[in-house]
């Protein structure tokens, strides 16, 4: 049993090749065989010929274009079995009108091959009379697996293909064989080929394959190849297709199936083929003959058997095409010389014409009884093969030609909107409200300056550029935190004081915001100019406002406790159990709050840290307790759950109204920014030395680049919820500031269930 490799494409057409290979029909003939699916047709003829395939699948139109050239035997493709006969048309992007096709401005085409179907029939088309623009339309020959890419893009105009075999064309566009503009005829798009070195010393071995591919046809168009409901991938081998994309072209009606895949065309579908071939390719007067032959071939005989086959490459029409057709012959039937001088003749006259770029020349081999034939037919077949090659080249050089036109059309349109997006940072560089500069990293000289920073600093937009950076501001090459940009990361740096120097020599207080950048292989800074005054202006503002709110508080809660204080001193006063719990709940928080406006007071004082007040010692679990049963009403209206884990046995050191403050600051956030869930608070020990108080929640979270802002004096996160909760967002801030005084940290975290983590780790007190 020999064996033989069979090449294909990635098309759904090629499946009975991979059928017949897994179901063992080629086994059952008595050869073993190899299949492999290429990527694209140029592939398939590369490896049929240079000898690394004996047979394989390629477009019909490829093999009668073989037919009218000369060839060495040995490098002819002889016919097999015609795979598949299918409908073609013409198909676009989108939804498109008759009309709209034929008047279209677009002018760009994909095809899968130069001489495949898909391009014949399109060229039909332009030349007839429906398409009323008469204009000159480009192909692309594209790979399948671009396909869909080129299929897409605005200036294709569509595509020339079987939408049986290209099923995501799926109902759009427009199909040519709409309105009998191009008869629907069932027209052969691929065909089994066997190289000729194979058939030659192995006829019965290619009949078998022959044989085997054909059952395999009958089987898809009977429907007898299902198995279950679909193509399973345990059965249909190295088959390179979905089971989904197999069901949508076999599962089809029988009369259909048996029309594609019969393997015999009619001769009205092969005569259309011939006519529409002959009228793209040019030359073929004396190969009308040979057109016409090789259609009554196909229709006669669809199952070609060797040798017999062997004959209709020596037929009489052959001989005489291939004598005085297209392809000239340098030299006659030479009798009166002798062979080797005829021969050298022909070989001079032979070279003269390659040097003079004719290139579609031979050697005689029709002489009769030459001793020197043998020379003749090798020299032929070395010639049809660098023919061959070239023109490979020269196709491949056209797409590479037409890729360089795409990237560079590509580049194109990547400049321009390069060059829009300068543009617009430019303005907005330009007319920015905030003085900015740009510096090189390197050389620290100012190479571009705004309006605003102009206007500040006297200079012209001629005296700013190249001025060394210290000139103007001479402070900011002492700041350690001033880094050059590295690659594309952007590196912000805020230096709240430097000195500005104004053209006359004025200097200012100014803040800075400089971020690093690179260009191309250049590094630059961004350097935004912030003047201070406006800042110190906006502290005193917030200063004063603190300093007047803590006195016009502290008045009206000093009368609320004297008076509560003397109400609930009256003897005759009687509450019961509930009441006198009501009575404490409000003096707790009358003190809190006069403890609040203590604290706003402390906030201005810079001395606020040292506190001439006498520390306590004190349990952290009997105040988190009270300050979680005091607050406890708001989430118990909300159904808001809470819960708390809290070790004994626990001490600290400090003010025991300022760690009730912290606890009542975390826990009130806690619950007003969770809608539903719970809160959970927590005390443990986490080292010898220190504790940790955790309050966790389910509510909205914080994003992360707010952690550290949230404890700014005023500061609230910018939604629409903190504007419907209210605040002041003094909270935290104050909450900070009484941890660091007792010495500890607060950390903040992302809860992995929604909502945050607030971590208050304090020192422990040890006796």
């Amino acid at each position: 049993m020999i064996e033989i490799e069979i090449v294909t494409t990635p098309r759904l057409t090629s499946f009975p090749i991979f059928l017949a290979f897994t179901r063992g029909y080629f086994e059952e003939e008595g050869v073993l065989v190899r299949v492999r699916a290429l990527k694209s047709y140029e592939a398939v003829l590369a490896h049929l010929r240079e000898g690394r395939a004996e047979a394989g699948e390629i477009p019909f139109t490829v093999w009668v274009d073989q037919q009218l050239h000369k060839t060495s035997p040995h490098w002819t493709f002889y016919r097999g079995t015609v795979l598949s006969c299918l409908v073609h048309g013409f198909y676009s992007a989108s939804y498109m009108e008759a009309e709209s096709i034929r008047d279209s401005y677009h002018s760009f085409l994909p095809i899968l091959h130069p001489y495949s179907l898909d391009r014949f029939v399109a060229e039909e088309f332009f030349r007839s009379e429906n398409y009323h623009r008469r204009k000159p339309v480009p192909y692309l020959t594209t790979r399948p697996t671009l396909l869909t890419h080129e299929f897409i893009r605005a200036e294709c105009l569509g595509v020339a293909a079987s939408l049986q075999e290209f099923p995501f064309f799926g109902e759009k566009g427009y199909c040519l064989t709409v309105e009998n503009e191009i008869p629907p005829f069932y027209l052969p798009t691929n065909m089994m080929v066997f190289t000729g070195r194979f058939v030659s010393k192995f006829p019965d071995e290619a009949n078998r394959v022959s044989r085997a591919l054909k059952r395999a046809m009958e089987d898809l168009a009977n429907h007898v190849a299902y198995e279950g409901d679909s193509y399973v991938a345990d059965w249909v081998g190295p088959c390179p297709w979905k089971p989904s994309d197999l069901d949508g072209f076999y599962r089809r009606p029988v009369p259909e199936l048996g029309r594609i895949l019969s393997g015999m065309p009619s001769y009205e579908d092969l005569r259309f083929v011939m006519e529409i071939y002959g009228k793209t390719f040019p030359g073929l007067e004396g190969g009308r003959k040979i057109l016409n032959d090789l259609a009554h071939s196909v229709a006669d005989d669809p199952f070609p058997k060797f040798p017999e086959a062997f004959s209709q490459a020596n037929s009489v029409s052959n001989r005489m095409y291939y004598s005085n057709g297209k392809l000239p012959k340098l030299g006659g039937v030479v009798k009166d010389i002798a062979p080797l001088r005829s021969l050298v003749s022909e070989m001079k006259e032979f070279a003269l014409a390659l040097l003079s770029g004719k290139r579609e020349v031979s050697l005689d081999t029709q002489l009769p009884k030459s001793p020197y034939l043998f020379i003749r037919s090798t020299v032929n077949g070395i010639l049809d093969y660098l023919n061959q090659e070239i023109r490979d080249i020269e196709e491949k050089n056209k797409r590479l030609s037409e890729d360089n036109y795409l990237l560079e059309t590509r580049l194109d349109i990547s400049d321009l909107k390069r060059q829009t997006t300068e543009e617009r940072y430019r303005y907005m560089f330009e007319f920015a409200t905030d003085a900015m500069i740009i510096v090189n990293a390197d050389t620290r000289m100012i190479v571009d300056a705004n309006r605003r920073f102009r206007e500040v600093s006297g200079y012209q937009i001629s005296e700013i550029k190249n001025i060394r950076l210290a000139r103007v501001l001479p402070d900011i090459l002492e700041q350690t935190e001033l880094k050059a940009p590295s690659g594309k990361d952007q590196n912000m740096t805020f230096i709240p004081e430097a000195t500005l120097i104004l053209k006359d020599g004025t200097r200012f207080s100014v803040g800075l915001s400089v971020t690093g950048f690179s260009a191309e292989t250049k590094r630059f800074y961004q350097i935004q100019v912030n003047d201070n005054a406006l800042i110190l202006e906006s502290e005193k503002i917030k200063h004063e406002f603190i300093s007047n709110i803590s006195h016009e508080l502290r008045s009206p809660m000093t009368n609320i406790q004297g008076y509560f204080d003397l109400l609930f001193s009256d003897p005759v006063l009687s509450l019961n159990e509930d009441q006198k719990g009501m009575a404490d709940v409000i003096r707790k928080n009358v003190r809190r709050l006069n403890f609040l406006i203590d604290n706003l007071l402390q906030l201005e004082n810079k001395n606020s840290q040292t506190t001439e007040e006498m520390n306590e010692i004190f349990d952290p679990l009997i105040v988190i307790e009270e300050v979680v049963y005091i607050n406890s009403p708001p989430a118990s209206e909300k159904g808001i759950t809470i819960s708390m884990d809290l070790q004994s046995g626990l001490k600290l050191k400090g003010l025991r109204f300022e760690f009730s403050q912290i606890v009542t600051n975390f826990f009130v956030n806690a619950v007003k920014y969770t809608e539903r869930g719970g809160v959970d608070v927590s005390l443990k020990k986490i080292s010898d030395k220190k504790i940790e108080v955790r309050f966790t929640d389910t509510g909205v979270g914080i994003d992360p680049k707010y952690k550290e802002l949230i404890f700014e004096r005023f500061f609230r996160i910018p939604d629409q919820r903190n504007r419907t909760v209210g605040g002041t967002g003094l909270g935290l801030s104050i909450s900070r500031a009484l941890i660091n005084k007792m010495g500890g940290e607060v950390i903040v975290e992302p809860n992995l269930k929604g909502g945050s983590i607030f971590k208050v780790i304090l020192p422990l007190h040890s006796e």
